[in-house]
């Protein structure tokens, strides 16, 4: 059987799924819990990027002046 992934919410050390109809009627498996720190830094967020067209085997080097500091900020 594959691997699947399924959303819980944990009340009290109950879990509940809450897709449970993605989950088959009999077996065994791995928990992994993704607990969010608090405190922590909130997602980044997304940034356009262009598409770059060019012949296979060309390498792009921007000069300081055309790179944009904002997609790391």
């Amino acid at each position: 059987m594959d691997p699947i992934t399924v959303e819980v919410d944990i009340d009290h050390g109950r879990l509940t799924a809450r897709q449970p109809h993605l989950l088959p009627e009999t077996g065994t498996g791995l928990l992994t819990i993704e607990a969010r720190a608090e405190g922590a830094a909130p997602p980044r967020r997304r940034v356009s990027l262009p598409i770059v067209r060019c012949v296979p085997g060309t390498i792009l080097e921007p000069t300081a002046e055309e790179l944009d500091d904002s997609l790391w900020g």
